[in-house]
């Protein structure tokens, strides 16, 4: 992390010599709507970790986990230091260049060799030692311009990482819902599952004594299997999300194959949305701001492509020492320097460079119509889990209204069977339509639980935008357990 940090201090440093750039102008257009109908602005965020306020300890584990175990998450940092290194290497190629050597050779020149005046061979030694110095000039903005293409690639990798972070974060914390959703909705059942046992057991009892006739048994057997069916459904769909949880928390295979998974009733947690937000928290998604940077990517890499076309200066020197003695090679009789340039100016290649020329323009096309997509779908997605929220938050309401509403007809439905005055059948019904509700309700409020947090996402993890400085700050201890995992 150190070196991404170091990278990024070094793009505020001037470049040494000025240089024309050939990469075209890049005009982007603006997007400017208000998201959110009203006239004022309201400047309330979200935290940055946000699922806190969701006061699930279970829930705040889990996603600390993700954050340090995930695979897709270490990817994306692998890509984020490769990224860094790139730039490393693209901002070398705009400095000088010092290598030190040492050569020794020994040759023999033949009798017969133009050069040999003597007529016997002659054994000369040749021994070097310096600095040499390499350097192309960058007179058409070549190398700035790969310089500022790997720049955006790096900024891209990072809006990248962001990306993948808030994507497992999202999912851990939905999957975390959907589990407790199954794990609610698996304690209904087995409740109402133990019930049915027990009434099937009495009707068994009645029927033995012939006080209750077969009818009767039938129906309390059907509604005891039903119950059953339903039962084993749940357990099964619990095992599912804790598989796909593990796997989103977890490298540890023995925690994915045999440890359970804790979990604690969910708490409903209102987010209150700001009014007045416009089309600029898209610049917060990372999503959008990693293709933008990946535009200007490709519209710097035009101008290195078109670069290729004009001549190229280079220069080279040489500052140490030479003797034909190895004992005399550093006095002061033997220091030698040189200091040369070359030209080079291509001439016909077979259409090779106006190829690549269209090749990058057409790479900047595409680019460009992925930045718009991009900006299109963050809208949509935008909208939608609004209006989805918005719709959820109502059938959470009548989900609520109606499970209190059923719970209260069983109530007096369990009191009239009790002293006789309520028949098995609707007794059974009464008991059924309650645990329906229950179920309704439970899927309605995890529904609502997950909108809350696709509203999140679709905002790219909040409201406030962040500050850019702060970003190397806020992932310090991230990045530190993610370089000790991959150690």
């Amino acid at each position: 992390m150190n070196k991404i940090i170091s990278i990024s201090i070094i793009t505020s440093l001037g470049l040494l010599i000025s240089a024309c750039s050939l990469s075209p102008n890049l005009n982007i257009p603006e997007a400017n709507y208000t998201l959110a109908d009203s006239k004022q602005e309201n400047n309330n965020g979200i935290d940055q970790r946000w699922w806190e306020e969701f006061q699930d300890e279970h829930l705040n584990k889990l996603v600390d986990l993700s954050l340090r175990n995930n695979s897709d998450l270490k990817i994306a940092y692998i890509h984020l230091k490769q990224a860094s290194a790139q730039l490393g290497i693209d901002f070398s190629n705009l400095l000088p260049k010092f290598d030190a050597s040492a050569n020794a050779l020994r040759s023999k020149t033949s009798i017969n060799a133009p050069t040999n005046k003597s007529g016997q061979f002659n054994y000369g030694n040749d021994f070097k030692m310096g600095l040499n110095l390499s350097y192309e000039i960058d007179l058409w903005g070549k190398y700035r311009d790969s310089y500022r293409a790997s720049k955006a690639s790096f900024e891209a990798s990072k809006y990248d990482y962001e990306a993948a972070r808030l994507s497992i974060i999202s999912n851990t914390v939905q999957t975390y819902f959907n589990l407790v959703n199954a794990y609610e909705n698996e304690n209904a059942l087995k409740q109402a599952y133990e019930a049915a046992q027990e009434i099937y057991r009495i009707n068994n009892e009645k029927f033995s004594a012939g006080t209750t006739g077969e009818y009767e048994l039938s129906q309390a057997k059907a509604n005891l299997e039903s119950i059953s069916l339903q039962y084993n459904q749940a357990q099964l769909n619990k095992e599912n999300y804790l598989k796909a949880l593990k796997i989103l928390t977890s490298n540890d295979l023995n925690n994915i194959l045999y440890q359970n998974q804790d979990y604690q009733t969910f708490n409903l947690k209102e987010f209150d949305i700001p009014t007045g937000i416009t089309s600029e928290i898209l610049l917060q998604r990372p999503d959008i701001s990693s293709s933008l940077e990946k535009l200007m990517q490709k519209n710097y890499l035009i101008g290195v492509a078109r670069s290729a076309f004009l001549p190229s200066l280079s220069l080279t020197g040489l500052l140490g020492f030479e003797s034909n003695d190895l004992d005399t090679l550093v006095k002061n009789g033997s220091k030698t320097w040189n200091i040369g340039g070359s030209f080079l100016m291509p001439i016909f290649h077979w259409g090779e460079i106006n190829e690549n020329v269209n090749l990058a323009k057409l790479n900047k096309d595409e680019a460009f119509i992925n930045y718009e997509n991009t900006l299109k779908t963050a809208f949509g997605e935008i909208r939608y889990a609004l209006v989805s929220r918005k719709n959820i938050r109502l059938q959470y309401d009548n989900a609520l209204s109606s499970e209190q509403a059923y719970k209260r007809i069983y109530e007096i439905a369990k009191e009239r069977y009790d002293v006789g005055e309520m028949s098995l059948q609707d007794y059974l019904e009464a008991r059924k339509n309650w645990l329906n509700s229950q179920i309704n309700f439970n899927n309605t409020k995890y529904s609502y639980a997950n909108s809350i947090v696709d509203v999140i996402k679709a905002f790219g993890g909040g409201f406030d935008r962040q500050d850019e400085n702060s970003w190397e700050n806020a992932q310090k201890e991230e990045f530190q357990n993610l370089e000790n995992s991959l150690k």
